[in-house]
């Protein structure tokens, strides 16, 4: 819709509490401060804010419509699509999809985060749940995304494989700092008060269509002109108002933070010359766990050697403390990737191989993801996590399943994968 500038997809005051949204005092503009105190709390020890997760696996699980998953399933795709802009039967939009999620995205969920700009606050996270369900990718691109982690902006994680693989096989969760150092998240704002600044710098920039700085060239009836002189001109101002808004951005283009300032004085512990933008006043735990383990995920030549160059580094007797947080680490990886559905890592890392070919594309690994999750809901695996789930009245309250058909990845044969892929 070219009447419009923009799409903002956030949290607001008309949600109420007990969805844990945000309370009308942060959201709300016509509200007091309270004197500059930064009101973006966290939620209750235990619990985190929830954005999406995509839908509820056990309803697909006790549907008894057998088009039903796959409506859902389409649904998702097409949902991920249209919010990166991609053409799903029309053409596609030239308006950007702006998403502040504050609080957690799994899985389908990130459907909402495939547009043209995320804006990640300090509760912000992101997590894969669904290989400790017996599941595979929902159809949302991420086998063409994680491959792919840090390339569009040229940042440090695009040189580790693993920060997609851990994301993807151990069910890592991905804070704010991980996000937006992988590209997953485009921005970063001090607190969740941006939202209603945001979104009053939104309504006052003119719609898609009137945003133009040159007169178009004149135009005979009946004539098509092919050209659009203002096309470079459109989208400028929402950019620049959110990297005005923003603490850091993907992209480094502002690095430091916006309450940053410049001094005369001659302390040399305010010379920042010296300091690298990249990691100098920002870093991921992510992308550094990544780094740290990189031969293992760059030279292994199956899921199953990683998992084994892992446990060996587990094994190792640590000989001073970096070494010993880094056997924590690797103990941790192992037994994260041991607890999930082992049919489920060989899909997923599939999935990914495929994916990052070059000829690839995001509609292409959207539509495979899903294809392969059909089939996984059809699987044991996902009836026999979904059975034991009901048996302790819902996902939060049941104990992590170890009830896999497989025993570890090896156990899965190729055959099996790839009638789950279908990788003819």
């Amino acid at each position: 819709n070219e009447s419009i500038n923009s799409v903002f997809i956030a949290s607001d005051d008309k949600d109420d509490m007990e969805s844990n949204c945000l309370p009308r005092y942060v959201t709300d503009t016509d509200v007091p401060q309270m004197g500059g105190i930064n009101l973006d709390f966290d939620p209750s020890p235990g619990n985190t804010w929830h954005v999406s997760g995509g839908y509820d696996p056990l309803q697909v699980a006790d549907s008894k419509d057998t088009e039903e998953p796959k409506y859902l399933l389409d649904s998702l795709r097409q949902l991920a699509l249209a919010t990166k802009g991609e053409d799903v039967g029309d053409d596609a939009t030239h308006v950007p999809v702006i998403t502040m999620p504050h609080g957690m995205v799994s899985d389908g969920g990130y459907a909402l985060c495939t547009g043209s700009y995320v804006i990640a606050t300090r509760q912000t996270f992101f997590r894969i749940l669904n290989p400790s369900r017996g599941l595979s990718f929902d159809p949302v691109g991420f086998s063409y995304i994680l491959p792919r982690l840090g390339y569009e902006n040229k940042q440090r994680s695009a040189k580790h494989k693993g920060c997609g693989l851990l994301l993807a096989l151990a069910g890592y969760e991905a804070n704010c700092f991980d996000m937006v150092e992988t590209g997953l998240a485009t921005h970063l704002v001090s607190d969740s008060a941006s939202l209603p600044l945001l979104e009053e710098s939104l309504a006052s920039i003119d719609p898609w269509e009137q945003q133009r700085l040159v007169n178009n060239p004149r135009r005979y009836y009946g004539e098509t002109i092919k050209s659009d002189p203002n096309a470079r001109f459109r989208n400028k101002t929402i950019a620049y108002v959110i990297e005005q808004l923003s603490e850091h951005a993907a992209n480094a283009s502002n690095s430091l933070p916006y309450d940053f300032t410049i001094t005369n004085a001659d302390d040399p512990a305010l010379d920042t010359d010296h300091v690298p933008w990249d990691s100098g006043f920002f870093s991921s735990d992510l992308v550094d766990t990544a780094a740290h383990f990189d031969p293992i995920f760059n030279e292994s030549k199956s899921l199953a050697e990683i998992i084994e160059r892992l446990r060996k580094q587990a094994a190792k007797k640590p000989s001073n403390v970096e070494d010993k947080e880094n056997v924590r680490i690797a103990k941790d990886l192992v037994a994260r990737m041991e607890q999930q559905s082992p049919l489920s890592l060989r899909v997923i890392y599939q999935l990914m191989s495929m994916g990052f070919k070059v000829d690839e594309t995001f509609q292409n690994c959207a539509q495979r993801e899903m294809g392969a999750q059909l089939n996984m809901f059809q699987h044991e695996d996902f009836q026999n996590w979904a059975a034991h789930v009901r048996k302790h009245g819902s996902e939060a309250k049941a104990p992590a399943f170890g009830g896999w058909k497989h025993k570890n990845v090896t156990d899965v044969t190729p055959g099996e994968v790839d009638e789950i892929v279908q990788a003819n």
